[in-house]
């Protein structure tokens, strides 16, 4: 999938993002907000599903969801809630599962995949794309 093709159907802001990170994601949250992302961060996809039903999310960054509740199952369940919220999957281009995940976001409205590098990539284009609409 590529990911220019992704980025033309994605907004021009992440306004209000769910950052979902069952570990470690320092670089990915610092990534959102330096792009003026107003973040919430939760732990696993059971919180995010919690949360999706109360606040409204421009997007949803997952990265790792957790033990209960796996990416894929996450990201239908978000789906269900809003279907208009882009869904951004961070994925290591070297995870057996990320085929599956793949999948998923090639057949899911307003969802992609992308790894570390896609994601920068994909906030600069829509920080870039925001300071020429202002």
């Amino acid at each position: 999938m590529s990911l220019v093709s992704s980025v033309v159907s994605l907004p021009r802001r992440f306004n209000k993002t769910l950052l979902v990170c069952s570990g470690r994601c320092e670089e990915v949250e610092k990534y959102l907000t330096g792009t003026g992302c107003i973040v919430t961060k939760v732990s696993n996809g059971n919180r995010a599903i919690y949360r999706s039903r109360r606040e409204i999310f421009d997007a949803a960054v997952l990265v790792s969801t957790g033990k209960e509740m796996d990416v894929v199952e996450t990201v239908f369940n978000l789906r269900d809630i809003r279907g208009s919220m882009e869904i951004v999957i961070v994925a290591d281009c070297g995870d057996p599962s990320g085929n599956v995940i793949g999948e998923i976001a090639a057949t899911v409205p307003n969802t992609i995949m992308v790894n570390l590098h896609g994601l920068k990539t994909l906030l600069e284009g829509i920080k870039g794309t925001s300071a020429r609409e202002d």
